[in-house]
Order: structure tokens, then sequence, then C-alpha cells
């Protein structure tokens, strides 16, 4: 009886900090994407204003993340001591500006040195995101809100597809900016805006929220605290010791691979989409390249909540990997079959997309306290490594074999192959001693 007599609690509160946090947190990281992907918009800008190249471009789009992983780790052990809400106000308000400053690049060498440093502005954001869900919702839930609150990767390409081909055509000329440019200020301000909505809005943990009832408040930081404390036991303590977890290190391998089959997506997605047909307008490629990651925001919607969440299972992750494999090799191969390479690179990219946040329970499952803020921050850190590796790979791949995007895909392919095999030999160590203990 006293179970039954709590679901209403349990279901009010869950549904008060859903509505409360996680549209907010789903804006902010859509325009956070934006800002990290809109130079695939402004490539064709580029080229034409500074003679940029494609290894050039997939150097620029790369070196954001040199940044960003050097910056990473020490972002959110600072945000354990200063608190989520001063600290994410603080990113989003300094990208923003950065983002914003883009507009105002005189040659290449200049966009280099501002998106290495929107790389170190950004460090810590979505690492930072991913341990503060962790002080709001229980571990049966944490699986779907993650997914939904990562909808937001592939709806900042949706949104960004169709807005930033129009702001490239109707705002061409602006000022006497080129429409490439005004891509890097549309984008920048609206971080700056909604660091400081963050910043009125935000609490740091349930204790503190007034918008809770005390009951709530009660209920809610009571189950958290529990298991936390059975996440304790297991975790690797303090930051160190989570640096140096194998488990942590394997899982960061996992996720530097799954992102090596996902970026060149992101980056590459309106190139792809123009290879397929060069008949297609700025905007026609805008329009087709958001249909991909529409589908993709669908789909990890509704894998979140048809996955159980809470028991750290793989199996989830390793079928979204099988399913892109498969789709990236008919993508390749097909890129003569106009229709056939659209569906395929839809599918491709749905299952690319679904596969992270996918990924992200099995982290959660383990890692707690401030173990937490540093082991998912190197696993962020160290997985979008990727972000610099791959896009640049796929570009000198581009350059050397004349433009062939089917060869290039190669990397999206061998990355989710290898990232299935990681997690098959890191699922295998994880059970050996219970499979060696049953048998005893």
């Amino acid at each position: 009886m006293r179970e039954r007599a709590g679901d209403p609690l349990r279901a009010g509160t869950l549904r008060k900090v859903t509505w409360r946090l996680v549209p907010l947190l789903m804006l902010c990281y859509t325009v956070n994407y934006l800002d990290r992907i809109n130079i695939s918009f402004a490539k064709f800008g580029l080229e034409k204003s500074f003679g940029m190249t494609a290894t050039q471009y997939g150097f620029a789009a790369g070196i954001f993340f040199v940044g960003y992983v050097l910056a990473e780790v020490p972002s959110n052990m600072i945000m354990t001591k200063v608190g989520a809400r001063i600290w994410i106000t603080r990113i989003m308000v300094t990208w923003g500006i950065i983002a914003a400053t883009l507009a105002a690049a005189p040659n290449v060498e200049t966009v280099y040195a501002l998106r290495f440093l929107l790389g170190i502005a950004e460090a810590g954001f979505f690492p930072g995101i991913i341990v503060y869900l962790t002080h709001w919702f229980p571990n049966q839930q944490r699986t779907k809100v993650i997914a939904t609150f990562m909808v937001s990767i592939p709806l900042s390409s949706v949104i960004g597809g169709p807005f930033n081909g129009w702001v490239l055509s109707a705002f061409d000329g602006v000022w006497g900016l080129d429409g490439w440019r005004w891509v890097f200020v549309v984008g920048g301000v609206p971080a700056v805006l909604l660091g400081v909505v963050f910043f009125l809005s935000a609490t740091d943990r349930p204790a503190g929220a007034r918008w809770l009832t005390p009951e709530q408040r009660d209920w809610l930081t009571a189950t958290l605290r529990a298991e936390e404390s059975q996440r304790t036991a297991a975790a690797p303590a303090g930051h160190r010791a989570a640096l140096r977890n194998k488990r942590v290190i394997a899982l960061a391998g996992v996720y530097f691979l799954l992102q090596c089959g996902a970026y060149p997506l992101t980056y590459w997605m309106p190139s792809v989409i123009k290879g397929v047909d060069r008949t297609l307008s700025t905007v026609d490629v805008g329009w087709l390249s958001a249909v991909p990651f529409l589908a993709s925001a669908v789909c990890m919607f509704l894998a979140g909540r048809g996955v159980k969440g809470g028991d750290g299972s793989a199996r989830p992750v390793m079928i979204a990997l099988a399913v892109s494999v498969v789709t990236f090799t008919v993508t390749a191969v097909s890129l003569g079959t106009p229709l056939l390479a659209f569906a395929s690179i839809t599918v491709a990219t749905m299952a690319a997309q679904t596969a992270k946040p996918l990924f992200w329970s099995l982290p959660t499952a383990f890692l707690a306290g401030a173990g937490a803020a540093s082991g998912i921050a190197l696993i962020n850190s160290l997985g979008n490594a990727a972000g610099f590796i791959s896009p640049f790979a796929v570009g000198w791949i581009q350059d050397a074999s004349g433009g062939n995007v089917g060869l290039s895909m190669t990397v999206m392919i061998l990355a989710n192959l290898c990232a299935m095999a990681v997690i098959v030999g890191l699922w295998w160590f994880a059970s050996r001693p219970t499979r060696v203990r049953a048998r005893r």
C-alpha cells in the first residue's frame, strides 16, 4: 500500500521536474550544437571568400575539438566547486560571444583560432548537463531523459539546415556582410541570451527547488541519495580514481569510435547531399539535409521510451551500431542512385545518432559523486577527439580521391565496426567474473 500511495507523488514530482528542466536544456543544447556545426553551412562561403580547401575546412571543423578536449575535464572539476547554475551560464555566454565573433574573421587562420577558442569555451557543457541530470532524475528515468535531451542534436540539424540556408540567401549583403558571416552572428547571440535565462531559472539540487512542494523535495532528495549511495559503493572514489579507472577509459574508447562514425555526418551532410545531385540549390541542400536528422530526432525520442534504463545493458547500443554499419555501407556503394543513397544515409543517421543517448546509460549506471563529474568529462572529451580526427580525415580522403564521397564514408563504417568490437570486449570482461563464480 505504501508503494501505491507513493506513485502519485513520484509521477507528479518527475513530471514537474521534467517540464521545468528538460525543455530549457534542450533549447540550450540545440543552440550549442548549432554554433558547433554552423561552419558546415558557412563552408561554401568560406571557400569563395578565402579559397578554403576541403582539408582546410576539415581542420577548421576539427580544431574546435582540440580546445574542447583540453578544457573538458578541468571545466567539469570547476563545476563541482561552483555549481552548475553559475558554470553553465559562464559556458553559454562565452561560447555565444566567440561564435558571433567568427563573423569578423578576415582569413582562414583566424577561423582556426576562433574555432579553437570556441572549443575551450564550450568545454564542459554537455558532460556538465549529464551530471546535472543525475542530480534530478532517478536511474530508471535517466535513459529516457538523456535521450529526450539529446534529441537536440538532430533537432539542431533539422532547424539549422533550412534556417541557415535561408540566412545565407536572405542576409547575403545586409550591412555589407556576406551571408556566411550572418550564420555565425545569428547563431551566437541566442547563446548569450539563454545563458542569462538559465542563470535566472536553474537550481543546482532538488533541496533548493522552491518550485517543488516540501513533500516532493523530500521524496526526490531521498530517492537520489539512496541511489547515489549504491553507486558510490562500487564507483571510483574522487576525480583521480575515475580518471584512472579502466572501465571509464574503455568507455571513452567506445565513445571515441562512436563519434568517429557520427561526426562526419554533422559536418559533411550538406556536401554528401550536394554530391548526390549537383543541380540542387543552397536552400534545397539545407532542406534535404534536415530530413535525416528529423528522422533521427523521432528515433531517439522513441528509443528513449522503449529501452529499459538503469541496468547498464550494452545491447541497445550494439543494435544501433549494427544498423549504422549496414546502412553506411549501402550509402557508400549507391551514390549513383540518388533515392537509395538518400534513404540509406537517412537510416544510417538515425542509427548513429540514436546510439549516443543509449551509450550514456552505461557510464551513468555506475559513476557517482565527484568521480561522475570527472569520469563523464573524460569519456566525453576523449570521445569528442573524434570531432577533430574524423572530419579532417574525411576532408583529406576527399581531396586525395578527387572528391569521392563513397570512399570517405569508410571512416564512418570502420569506426562503428570497431566500436562494436570494443563494446563486446568490455561486456565480456565485465561479465567474466560473474560466470566464473556461477560455475563454482
